[in-house]
C-alpha cells in the first residue's frame, strides 16, 4: 500500500537535504524546480516525474511555485536530519 503527499511551495523556497525510507515516486503538477541527488542536479517541470531510491539524500531548489505529488510506501518516513 502506498500513501500521496502533497508538496507545495512558493518560488525561492529550499526543502533541506532528506531521505526516506522507502523509494520515492514525484510526478510535478506544475511550477519547476531543481531536485538534486547522487551529485547530479534534474529540472522538474510540470508533467516531469522522477523516482528517488530509498535512502538517498537529496534536496530541492523551487525556481517557480510549486506543486508535486509524491507516492511512498504507506510506512515510509521521511528524515530531515540526513
Amino acid at each position: 500500500h502506498y500513501k500521496i503527499l502533497t508538496v507545495e511551495l512558493p518560488a525561492g523556497t529550499n526543502m533541506p537535504r532528506h531521505t526516506a525510507t522507502s523509494d520515492a515516486y514525484i510526478i510535478v503538477e506544475s511550477g519547476n524546480a531543481l531536485l538534486i541527488f547522487k551529485g547530479e542536479t534534474y529540472e522538474l517541470n510540470k508533467s516531469s516525474n522522477m523516482t528517488i531510491p530509498s535512502h538517498e539524500p537529496h534536496l530541492l531548489k523551487v525556481i517557480g511555485d510549486f506543486k508535486a505529488f509524491v507516492v511512498l510506501a504507506k510506512d515510509a518516513v521521511i528524515d530531515f536530519a540526513a
